[in-house]
């Protein structure tokens, strides 16, 4: 059900690769919608999520590149720009104000909080960290879950170990951890993220509740 007000809440998370800040907004999601405070009789919200994974631009598309240490040109995806941002935006604004507006708008991705524009547009922003070496070990075991057995996997790994040195560690200490200073909230993504989810679940019913 919707609350019927006059616009979404918009909640932002931001956070670096494999730092839980996926699982974190799907939890978020559950809280809100059948979660505990569901059970216990509150109003279930009507929530739309926006990953910004799926505003990434192509080559073509102007998309921010770089040339890795065995000279091939490759997507960054750890630049401000590598997302289309206006796009999103405009997504969100169309979204917020449509008049079958979701309750909660939950925004996730490396730099909702580093990019003015999106970050403009957020009523609640939360961080979620994780110390690098868990973040870097995560992402490995993530890649290598998505390779299949073949001869070629130890070399593929190899490479996403080098995009990882030479382009993920180096934007999100250029954008990701810096924009840490604009949340609202810092969340760790090595504890139990459900927990968490439930924290801000009351949270965001609070202010909804103020806004009225």
């Amino acid at each position: 059900m919707s609350l019927n007000r006059q616009s979404s809440f918009v909640v932002g998370i931001a956070g670096g690769s494999a730092s839980g800040k996926s699982t974190f907004a799907a939890a978020l999601l559950r809280e809100l919608t059948d979660g505990a405070a569901v059970a216990a009789g509150q109003p279930a919200l009507t929530v739309e999520h926006f990953a910004m994974d799926r505003y990434f631009r192509t080559i073509e598309g102007g998309a921010p590149t770089i040339v890795s240490s065995d000279g091939e040109v490759r997507l960054d995806r750890n630049h401000p720009e590598s997302a289309d941002n206006a796009a999103l935006a405009a997504d969100m604004d169309r979204r917020k104000h449509a008049g079958d507006h979701p309750d909660v708008i939950i925004v996730e991705g490396l730099m909702p909080l580093y990019v003015p524009l999106i970050r403009e547009r957020l009523d609640l922003r939360l961080f979620v960290e994780l110390d690098a070496d868990l973040r870097a070990l995560r992402r490995m075991l993530r890649v290598r879950g998505r390779l299949p057995d073949a001869p070629d996997t130890r070399e593929r790994l190899a490479g996403a170990m080098d995009y990882y040195i030479e382009c993920a560690r180096v934007g999100h200490a250029l954008y990701v951890q810096p924009s840490r200073a604009y949340a609202d909230l810092v969340l760790r993504g090595d504890t139990e993220l459900d927990r968490s989810a439930a924290l801000v679940g009351d949270l965001v019913r609070a202010q909804l509740a103020w806004r009225g």
